[in-house]
């Protein structure tokens, strides 16, 4: 049998209803939902602030030091950041105290400093000896300065070999290796157009250095500019 026009129109309220009521059920689900888009976003927010709040200014390595050296302001600068529980930094408000103090161990560029890392004391840190260097002109590089990072050759004989005594007074050759070094100073030049350069050296290394440029032996190479 075919529905007349009254059957289409109760299809069609009750369908109605229907929607109404689905409608009505989803509406708590989108409101929970909402709700707890909102408090994420409350949290993420507090979380971020506190964050930016708990970050400080401390002093940052601009670019490396070679244990020894003296800091100078260029070497520092000061950065922001969110520190760890008992991190060893230098406030950034103290960065101009540590220029003029030499640095205890290689600095590293882009590392955050701490107070262990300079020293007040002028003489060379433990393991390292000064030692004054005289050369002629060509056996170092012009422009030469503090900081600058050398390389110290001897030019003993043909295989850069020095004869030392053995235990029993025998004549023995030890192959002599360079020796890495940092400019400490640079002096002169003298009447005859002689410089002294001050080399920061592994001690170790001190007394075959001081000898070998004592009598002469001795070329620096540079294998790194500061400045």
């Amino acid at each position: 049998m075919l529905s007349g026009p009254t059957g289409s129109k109760a299809s069609s309220g009750a369908g109605s209803a229907v929607s109404r009521r689905l409608a009505r059920q989803r509406r708590p689900g989108v409101i929970a939902a909402a709700v707890l888009l909102m408090v994420l976003a409350v949290a993420t927010n507090v979380y971020l602030f506190r964050s930016s709040g708990d970050r400080v200014s401390v002093v940052r390595v601009a670019r490396d030091v070679a244990v020894g050296q003296e800091v100078v302001l260029a070497d520092l600068d000061s950065v922001r950041v969110a520190l760890a529980p008992g991190m060893a930094v230098v406030p950034g408000r103290q960065l101009e105290q540590v220029v003029g103090r030499r640095a205890a161990v290689g600095l590293r560029k882009g590392t955050l400093l701490s107070a262990s890392q300079v020293t007040t004391q002028q003489g060379p840190p433990a393991g390292r000896a000064l030692v004054a260097v005289p050369l002629k002109a060509g056996a170092m590089p012009p422009g030469l300065a503090p900081g600058w990072g050398v390389r110290v050759v001897f030019t003993y004989g043909n295989q850069g070999q020095e004869p030392v005594s053995g235990a029993q007074g025998r004549v023995q050759t030890t192959v002599l290796r360079d020796v890495a070094a940092v400019v400490d100073g640079v002096d002169g030049p003298d009447a005859e157009g002689a410089m002294t350069v001050s080399l920061m050296v592994p001690d170790a290394d001190s007394s075959a250095v001081a000898r070998q440029a004592a009598a002469g032996m001795v070329v620096l190479v540079v294998t790194a500019r500061r400045g």
